[in-house]
């Protein structure tokens, strides 16, 4: 099976929660074979966000074993004790097509010629 490289956004909340750029090569040790966890990116937030990059066969896939990485580098610190995972996905990359939208139409109008105002087309 082919696998991809997936991008998943672990997002943390918790009492007291913060973490530092240091954080990824704890959870880099975290990860098994299995989890095919390539690289870790730290975002101190609001909210911290910990992005993972995995090696993965589908997105499910790399969605579970993301969150599972995460869970347990958490499990093995004392000082996130009452932290939670609030999200685990890929993020969400509309910001990034809307500004190639934009680039593409530099009026900022309509990709289409709208409908003549004057015909029966509305």
């Amino acid at each position: 099976m082919l696998r991809g490289m997936r991008l998943v956004h672990v997002r943390l909340d918790g009492p007291h929660v913060h973490i530092e750029p240091e954080f990824s090569s704890f959870i880099m040790s975290c990860a098994t074979d299995e989890d095919r966890l390539e690289h870790v990116m730290v975002h101190a937030g609001p909210p911290p966000t910990v992005g993972l990059f995995l090696a993965a066969e589908s997105l499910e896939r790399a969605e579970r074993a993301a969150c599972g990485v995460v869970r347990r580098a958490l499990d093995r610190r004392p000082e996130f004790a009452g932290t939670s995972v609030v999200f685990c996905g890929t993020p969400f990359l509309a910001p990034y097509y809307e500004q190639l939208l934009t680039s593409a139409s530099p009026g900022g109008g309509l990709l289409m010629t709208p409908p003549d105002q004057d015909s029966a087309e509305r």
